[in-house]
């Protein structure tokens, strides 16, 4: 493909995006910031992460990808509130999140193993902080660098994430009630 069709496919690409998912990006991050202007400023971050990450975007209306920005909205979202914290309470929204095994490592022979209901359920109860990064890497097949750029953090904290996260989950999965620390 000739580099001016594929920026066209691009921006066709990026402009579907933005009409089918802005409202409820909205919705998201206004309901963690509570302040029209921050849920705004958020969306408009979020997109420009977005536009960064186009090439992961395959199905428009699929629900990886809606997992995708639901994830990037919420953790902008909770950046832009923790800078103003003192202003306003969090309120999470609960988020479907279904996660896909991609790794040969025994804890991921037990997750794969279970229902992928039931390991939604078992990342819904879990801290956000630690599911986000298991669905972006397993789910949506980011590498730490990637989850490291669109969610601001270093690639050592989302390395230590997924593993706290996968330790998580699996003592949740054979009975355990670990939550999140």
């Amino acid at each position: 493909m000739l580099l001016g069709q594929r920026k066209k496919t691009e921006q066709s690409l990026f402009e579907e995006l933005y009409h089918t998912y802005s409202a409820s990006m909205y919705r998201v991050a206004f309901s963690i910031l509570r302040d029209n202007g921050l849920a705004e400023d958020a969306v408009q971050q979020t997109f420009l992460k977005i536009f960064r990450e186009i090439d992961k975007i395959d199905e428009i209306g699929s629900n990886k990808t809606r997992s995708f920005i639901v994830i990037l909205v919420r953790n902008t979202s909770i950046d832009l509130y923790r800078k103003r914290k003192r202003e306003n309470l969090v309120y999470f929204d609960d988020l479907e999140q279904v996660p896909r095994d991609r790794t040969g490592s025994p804890e991921d022979a037990v997750i794969a193993q279970q229902s992928e209901e039931e390991i939604r359920r078992r990342l819904e109860s879990m801290d956000p902080k630690y599911a986000d990064i298991l669905m972006l890497r397993y789910y949506h097949g980011c590498r730490n660098k990637e989850i490291a750029r669109l969610l601001e953090l270093s690639e050592a904290t989302v390395a230590s994430r997924i593993f706290q996260g996968k330790k998580m989950l699996l003592r949740q999965l054979e009975g355990g009630e670990a939550h999140g620390e």
